[in-house]
């Protein structure tokens, strides 16, 4: 999500960042709401009132916190029927919890912005509770954020960064050129690895999940304290190519126009049953 200036956004744009921010578990209240969206008070209130009246956005009436409501539920399980994520990851998910003994994360690419939308735990008693289902990290913070801005043309990841610049401030750990430079050393050695950036003794090792025309829609990402990260990058560097593959694999023999039509073909042959 962009965070900054709201100024020339139409409602709709401002509603959106408003659900984007809502996203992430929170806590949500009207304050941190109006300091993640860059829209002032008046605004976020009535935008909210709108969203609250139409099912979107529910308030508590104990902690006055803001939330998704139901109709934000029911356009959540309308989503697997038309793309592949997370169901397609989640053996590789497995795999790479099992076999690292690490917290495995997908993070799907969300405008200028990544959302982590899967996880899974290992066995080392690691908790990398900052990164958890519905996190929302600008492009370039954190290593499945900063995979999938690294794959990007220049030009787009110049065009993020411009679009990040204030959201970035919330990071103190990291600033432009530090991502910059991250990018250069992951397309040199074809993954991504950080240390000591969202949070101080953890990293994370990452690659990208390309689409057919090899752009970056995700990434698959092992997150660990920082020195069991440096000591096994190698051996973590090629499990996470291998099952970023079989993903890639996955989505595109599923988006294949065979069986795009016998999908549709079966669907027609339920309804009519």
């Amino acid at each position: 999500m962009n965070t900054s200036t709201s100024s020339g956004l139409s409602s709709v744009q401002k509603a959106c960042r408003i659900l984007a921010t809502l996203s992430d578990p929170g806590p949500h209240r009207l304050s941190n709401i109006v300091g993640n969206t860059s829209i002032n008070k008046a605004t976020a209130l009535r935008l909210l009132g709108t969203l609250i009246d139409e099912g979107f956005v529910t308030r508590s009436p104990d902690d006055k916190n803001y939330s998704l409501g139901n109709e934000a539920l029911v356009m959540r399980a309308a989503v697997p029927r038309r793309t592949q994520f997370p169901e397609c990851a989640r053996e590789s998910l497995v795999r790479l919890a099992e076999i690292s003994g690490d917290v495995a994360c997908l993070s799907i690419s969300c405008g200028s912005h990544a959302v982590c939308i899967a996880r899974e735990e290992g066995s080392f008693p690691l908790r990398a509770n900052y990164l958890h289902i519905g996190r929302r990290l600008p492009l370039g913070v954190g290593s499945g954020a900063l995979a999938i801005l690294g794959w990007l043309p220049d030009e787009e990841i110049a065009y993020i960064m411009e679009l990040n610049r204030k959201a970035l401030e919330r990071f103190p750990l990291v600033n432009a050129d530090l991502i910059l430079r991250e990018i250069r050393a992951a397309r040199e050695r074809g993954y991504v690895l950080v240390s000591n950036v969202v949070c101080e003794g953890t990293g994370g090792i990452a690659v990208p999940i390309l689409d057919e025309h090899n752009r970056p829609i995700a990434a698959l990402s092992s997150t660990a304290l920082s020195t069991r990260l440096v000591t096994r990058q190698d051996m973590l560097a090629n499990l996470l190519r291998s099952e970023a593959r079989l993903i890639q694999d996955s989505l595109r023999w599923r988006a294949s126009p065979f069986v795009a039509s016998t999908v549709k073909a079966v669907e027609v042959a339920d309804a009519d049953a």
